[in-house]
């Protein structure tokens, strides 16, 4: 698959499952693992909120997007690294 098809699998299931905690953006590259396998790297990008609060929909998402893109073929693993950034400060 292509970067751009594996996105358009990845960012509605992500949106699904991470929308409520800040979800807003996937971007995806194709590389290789620290065992130098071919592997898929996803960028999840966020609203600043707490990162805390998401931990079980980000477990759930993680295999929701392993099992889609598996079941269109994809062998590469799917490495999800989910940006953050600091909830703003109240004032």
């Amino acid at each position: 698959m292509t970067e751009e098809e594996i996105r358009g699998v990845v960012e509605p299931i992500l949106r699904r499952h991470l929308e409520p905690f800040g979800f807003e953006a996937a971007e995806v590259a194709s590389g290789r693992d620290h065992g130098g396998n071919p592997a898929i790297f996803i960028s999840a990008r966020y609203r600043p909120t707490d990162p805390e609060e998401a931990g079980k929909a980000r477990i759930h998402a993680s295999l929701a997007v392993r099992d889609a893109l598996e079941s269109r073929g994809e062998e590469r693993y799917p490495y999800i690294r989910h940006l953050i950034p600091d909830p703003e400060p109240r004032p």
